[in-house]
């Protein structure tokens, strides 16, 4: 069955191909897909190994192909590639490299190369978006993609709520998962109203990203989404007032004292089910982050990407640490991303993470702050909010090295690096317009152009 599957996404690449070289308007499919089917993954099987792992405790199940790297592949192949440097492409790389390194540190070669081929298929994404965003109406299609993908899982989520569960996670299984993807929607939402561009598309991400931030019942996942709220309204605001934002700003805070009852009261559901309370610390987080920085003391190049639940376990560490004798618990990861990357990859690895999300936050900040007045500019700063919250959130939970979450990512920073793109290329265009200018004024485009008066 799964080669049937791979054989269908093969041939469904291979026709997207040639469609988007045939008529342009097929990037407008693909850019849609790309933001869509990231959040029916797993509900529609659109995932198959060749090479399987389906046993092992770690967050690779062997070497993955979906259908969203066969219309990535597509893209890239059927759009002319752009003359201008690809945003963010170097960094990006050096992560992927890291994790090839670490790779040759593990026990076995083929389960950590795993992790980097994962990030290879990611990486294509990124790119795929970052060209079909470098045109308006693709860049559209791609937003079309993740808010409606977000309203399925809003859906989900309700269905599960009315059915009693008291935290959701839709279709990515667990909520904290789910939380952690809605800030790469939600906040991006957030930016585009703010430019008073596509308003109703905006406000289906937004209303979105509110159900599903409520109802996984996670309090790092409202945390951060209020903190990415007020770093993408302080930056567009302070780039660029206006009235509308003022509004925006009025209606946004009525909105989160109004659903404050809701979240209030079923935070009370969730602890006198699950016992703690909002303020209390997680001791199991502590023995985790112990486990790990034993194991980053022991083995500084890494153990492997992919491998940090065997070496926790067999080598001692969880024990150590007094990680709880449960399968829950011995079962997982570190709940925070940058102690998982740096254990498994060592400090190339988490060097590289560091510099690739804080070289899209300060590239995206600068090319917005200098295109401020180009209403493209709140979206990019939407983004940066949402990155913003997926950095605060990365220190409580280890989900940045799914295949979910980091498909979302590809889409966000792919939109970031075709935005920039955009502005480049409009500052070439004025530049070129002065200059075309200067030439008539002084007289020199006929010999410019080799003509003789």
């Amino acid at each position: 069955m799964k080669w049937a599957a791979l054989l269908l996404f093969f041939l469904v690449g291979i026709g997207l191909t040639f469609a988007i070289r045939k008529d342009p308007r097929a990037t407008l499919v693909a850019a849609f897909a790309l933001g869509f089917l990231p959040f029916v993954l797993g509900p529609w099987h659109l995932l198959v190994a060749p090479y399987s792992l389906p046993g092992w405790p770690g967050y690779v199940k062997g070497w993955e192909v979906s259908l969203i790297d066969a219309i990535a592949v597509a893209s890239v192949i059927g759009i002319p590639r752009s003359r201008s440097e690809l945003p963010f492409k170097n960094v990006f790389l050096l992560y992927i490299a890291s994790t090839v390194v670490s790779s040759f540190f593990a026990p076995d070669l083929k389960i950590a190369i795993s992790y980097s081929l994962q990030l290879a298929r990611i990486f294509l994404v990124f790119v795929a978006v970052a060209r079909l965003s470098s045109a308006p109406l693709s860049l559209k299609a791609t937003l079309q993609g993740l808010f409606l993908g977000l309203a399925f899982q809003a859906a989900m989520a309700i269905w599960a709520r009315l059915g009693g569960a008291i935290q959701t996670g839709g279709s990515f299984g667990h909520q904290n998962a789910l939380g952690f993807v809605s800030h790469l929607v939600f906040l991006p939402a957030f930016g585009l109203l703010l430019s008073g561009r596509w308003n109703r598309l905006a406000i289906v991400g937004l209303l979105s990203g509110a159900v599903v931030i409520t109802l996984t019942v996670s309090r790092a996942t409202i945390v951060f989404a209020v903190i990415g709220l007020f770093v993408t309204y302080l930056l567009s605001a302070a780039s660029n007032w206006s009235t509308r934002k003022g509004v925006v700003a009025l209606v946004t805070a009525a909105m989160i004292g109004l659903s404050f009852p809701l979240i209030q009261a079923t935070f009370e559901q969730r602890f006198e089910a699950k016992g703690g309370s909002f303020t209390n610390p997680d001791e199991e987080r502590k023995a985790f982050h112990s486990a790990a920085r034993m194991m980053i003391k022991d083995y500084p190049f890494g153990v492997g990407a992919n491998y940090y639940v065997v070496f926790a376990n067999t080598q001692g560490y969880n024990h150590r640490a007094g990680v709880a004798w449960q399968s829950t618990s011995r079962s997982t990861n570190v709940h925070n991303s940058y102690l998982l990357i740096h254990a498994e990859t060592g400090f190339l690895g988490i060097f590289s993470i560091i510099l690739l999300l804080s070289t899209v936050v300060y590239s995206s900040v600068l090319f917005a702050i200098r295109n401020r007045r180009d209403p493209k500019a709140n979206l990019l700063i939407g983004i940066v909010g949402a990155i913003v919250a997926v950095i605060l959130h990365s220190f409580y939970e280890w989900m940045l090295v799914t295949h979910q979450t980091q498909y979302v990512l590809a889409v966000a920073l792919g939109m970031a690096a075709g935005l920039i793109r955009q502005f480049k290329s409009a500052d070439n265009d004025r530049k070129a317009k002065l200059r075309s200018r200067e030439h008539d004024r002084r007289g020199l485009r006929p010999q410019a152009e080799g003509v003789v008066r």
